[in-house]
Parts: C-alpha cells; structure tokens; sequence
C-alpha cells in the first residue's frame, strides 16, 4: 500500500512502463509522467491513468504534485536528471547503473545529502523475496565461508542501438554488468584487485566483459557479462559447507536450491507472484522516506558509489571511456 508520495516519471521508455506496471499493483500511486515528446507523454498517461503530463523534464520535476522523481534515461543522462530533480526539491529513485562513472556518484550523493533528500539506485532485484531468502541462507551461516561467486549476466542485445553506441552509455558491462557486480559487492564488498577483459565493438564499448575480483581474504567472484547472444544468466554462490545455485534469471524472482557439503539438496525455493517484482523497491522507498531516511539501508548511497569506482576500475582495465568522461 502506498504511503501518500506521489510519484513522477521522468522518461516513459520500455523499463518504465514495467515500472509502472508493478507499481500500480501495488497501489502507489503515478501523479505525473514526462517526456521530451508530448505524445509519448500522453500515450503512457492513458496506458496507465496518469492526471499530469508533461513535455519536458523541467516541466515534471517541478510539478507541485510530485514527491518522488523515477528516473530512467539512459546512463549519460542520469546524473543531470537526478540534479535537475535534487534542485526541485525531489526525493529520486534512479535506474541502474546509477552513473556514468563514479565521480558522478559521489557528486549525486553529496548533493541529497545537502538537499536533505532520499535517494536510491534502482536495484529492484535487492527488495523480491527470493533474494530475501537467498541472503538468510547465506547469513545464516548455513554455507560456511563463502569463497567464491559464479555469476552470468548475457543476452542477445547487439539489434538496440542503445547498447551497441558509445555516445548513448552503450555495453554490456554498465547495463548487464551492473547485476552481477552487484550482487557480487554485497556478498564480499570491495575487491582488492580486479583483473578484466572485453571485446569492444566498432564504437568502442564493450560486447562481452569477463571479469575476475579479489579480495583481501582471498576469496574470488568470477563475472560474465556480454550482449552477443542468449546466455546462462544463473549464479552459484560457494561455500566451505555448501553451496547454492540460482536458476536464470538470478537477479529476478526465480527458483534456488541449496545443496550441502555432500552434495545433497537441503532446501528448495520455488515461489512466484504475479509481474517483475519492482514494486518492492518502490514500497521500499516510500517507507525509508516516511522515517524520514536519506538513504536505503539496504541499497545505500555508500554501497553505490562503491560499486561505481568498481566499474570505474573495470572499464580502465578494458579500456572503455564514454564521452563525457
């Protein structure tokens, strides 16, 4: 149930009308939408009964009747959306990657901060109930040490010029990559050292990132990330004594099962629900802003801006630099 905050969306692309989708499951409520063309404004107002349009984001982010801004431009654009925002005096829930790179993030993060507003990377997958369970099993103690995380993130995305194009925040690393990253940086942290590899396309992002992180108690993530065709999307998280392996797609509601030192399944995990599962993170934030929080607990400001120097490291070693870096 929703808390009061209205919401508005800035950009009425494909994520967010999964977005809206869930969210109107769970009854929050979408005040205003915004789009540089009016049409397109309009035409994801009627699909979803939305009172105020608007052409331009200006327009949206100043509308009187919006609390919290959902932004979901492509990569280049989040850091000045969400400024834009900030300086409205709105609280934000930003797609991922949250940045081009991590000095953006930091900048973001200073500003809410001085703003005294909440913001959030849209990492939905944190808030479904399967990795709810996931992470009980893996703080439980249940697996021993975990020493190592295999994860895929690959699809079949090379026909979209958005990940094919360097000036667009094109790759598989800042729109794939993201997940398994991620997940890896909230299971051991910081890596000590990274070593990475790409194949870059014709306009110098990359089709396919692998990626080994190290950390100082040595264990080992070993990341996939590419745009060239369907891939495994699973991950497996290993340790002293046990493991689990995570069905495709592993950042989304989706089956696990745990297995024991030996060998043997000890716990399965099947549940479903009805639509993505965004809606979580969205009754996440009204509730962080209804405490009066600036930042998640669960998907922190700090956390963030971590995994984005992660990148950062990432694309020096493949050598991937977007235009305004």
């Amino acid at each position: 149930m929703s808390n009061g905050l209205r919401w508005g969306f800035l950009s009425a692309g494909g994520i967010a009308t999964e977005v809206a989708e869930d969210f109107q499951r769970a009854g929050l409520q979408i005040q205003a939408v915004g789009a540089r063309d009016l049409a397109k404004a309009n035409a994801f107002a009627d699909k979803f009964n939305i009172p105020n349009r608007h052409q331009g984001y200006d327009s949206l982010v100043n509308d009187p009747e919006v609390d919290v801004v959902y932004i979901s431009t492509i990569h280049p654009y989040h850091h000045s959306e969400t400024m834009r925002a900030l300086n409205a005096g709105k609280h934000v829930l930003l797609e991922k990657a949250f940045t081009i790179n991590g000095r953006e993030a930091e900048e973001i993060q200073a500003h809410a901060k001085a703003k005294n507003l909440f913001v959030m990377e849209a990492m939905w997958s944190r808030f479904l109930p399967s990795m709810k369970a996931i992470f009980e099993v893996i703080n439980s103690g249940s697996l021993g040490q975990i020493e190592l995380v295999i994860a895929d993130h690959t699809q079949a995305l090379v026909h979209k010029p958005r990940m094919t194009e360097l000036a667009l925040g094109g790759g598989a690393l800042l729109d794939l990559g993201i997940y398994p990253i991620s997940f890896a940086h909230r299971i051991f942290g910081i890596p000590q050292e990274i070593t990475a590899r790409a194949t870059l396309n014709h306009d110098k992002v990359d089709a396919t990132t692998s990626m080994i992180f190290e950390y100082e108690k040595g264990q080992h993530a070993v990341l996939t990330t590419s745009i060239m065709g369907p891939g495994p999307v699973n991950a497996t998280v290993v340790g002293t004594l046990g493991r689990i392996e995570i069905d495709k797609s592993f950042y989304s509601q989706t089956p696990f099962r745990v297995f024991n030192k030996a060998g043997e399944l000890v716990q399965s995990y099947n549940e479903t629900f009805e639509g993505r599962g965004h809606r979580f993170q969205g009754i996440h934030v009204e509730e962080c802003i209804a405490q009066g929080l600036i930042e998640s607990p669960v998907m922190s400001l700090r956390e963030t801006v971590e995994i984005m120097h992660v990148m950062d490291r990432v694309k020096s070693q493949i050598g991937l630099k977007y235009l305004t870096e």
